[in-house]
């Protein structure tokens, strides 16, 4: 009924407010900033991958909250905020959580985007960046694709601060078309990280008859390498595995999620949020040694 729907409306309207104040009250307890600028608030929305329950997503949510928290990378002010999706957390059910992927894409724009749209304003205090690992990458790339056909999004000048893809499992040729182009218009910086070893990528090939490599573990065309990072994770995803021999690199979806428990991809999100560098001078990446314009994730750090 339209009663239910104005109450749940209403009702994300408060969510949406509450965690904005929250970033708000997070900023104003941060220490001056030693250049004198002011302090912003940052929300990070993160997207789970299709092989991640909904156990597995609140699980990354507290590490990432715990890392932040106790590490000193200046984001122990950040509001993180998970989007859950009904992935099965089941390898073998790839197609099924794709076809839920891009159903759950309208709901990520009715419960967020149109949401956090809304409360958008001139000067606002507060920077709103998301995360999207494996196919999380589909669900924001269908919302942001569907955004322009809802008022509250089409209506009002906004965009995301930061879009960081790790993992991505969307085509990478769909990345420098018509179907990525709103991934890049509604972001100020994309970020994405790739890993030739991602196993569960390899498998998502094979089920596509090898017609469609995955962004994730090709990364992106050359096309764009001007216009966001492309960060090569490669070569320390070669070292992760030196220095874990006990079964580490037997389990398959290691390769694809190692990002989110590496100490040197944790700083270079850390600094990427931030922003306070250059894409090309954060210190835990270097010049591609292959591919001028591309970025190497430093294998030690």
């Amino acid at each position: 009924s339209h009663a239910r729907w104005g109450r749940r409306r209403e009702a994300g309207r408060r969510w949406v407010k509450a965690i904005q104040e929250e970033a708000l009250a997070r900023a104003a307890a941060k220490p001056p900033s030693p250049d004198g600028r002011e302090c912003l608030g940052d929300i990070i929305v993160f997207v789970h991958g299709f092989n991640v329950d909904a156990q597995g997503t609140f699980e990354r949510h507290r590490a990432f909250v715990n890392h932040y928290a106790t590490n000193n990378h200046g984001l122990e002010h950040a509001v993180f905020v998970s989007y859950d999706w009904p992935a099965q957390g089941d390898i073998w059910n790839y197609l099924e959580d794709g076809f839920d992927a891009r159903k759950t894409a309208l709901q990520l724009v009715e419960s967020g985007l149109k949401l956090f749209a809304a409360f958008s304003e001139p000067g606002c205090k507060i920077r709103v960046h998301v995360l999207g690992h494996s196919m999380g990458a589909l669900v924001i790339r269908e919302a942001l694709r569907t955004a322009p056909d809802y008022r509250a999004t089409r209506d009002r000048a906004w965009s995301f601060n930061q879009l960081v893809l790790a993992g991505a499992d969307i085509s990478r040729a769909s990345f420098d078309s018509r179907e990525g182009w709103a991934m890049r218009h509604y972001s100020q910086r994309v970020t994405n990280y790739f890993n030739r070893h991602d196993k569960a990528l390899a498998t998502s090939n094979v089920k596509r008859v090898m017609t469609s490599p995955r962004l994730g573990r090709h990364g992106a065309p050359e096309s764009l390498w001007e216009e966001i990072a492309d960060v090569d994770a490669s070569a320390r995803w070669i070292e992760v595995t030196r220095t874990n021999q006990d079964g580490f690199i037997a389990e398959m979806p290691q390769s694809h999620g190692f990002y989110f428990d590496d100490p040197v991809w944790l700083e270079d999100f850390a600094r990427t949020i931030l922003g306070d560098d250059d894409r090309r001078s954060i210190p835990t990446r270097e010049p591609h040694p292959e591919y001028p314009g591309r970025l190497l994730l430093k294998a030690k750090r």
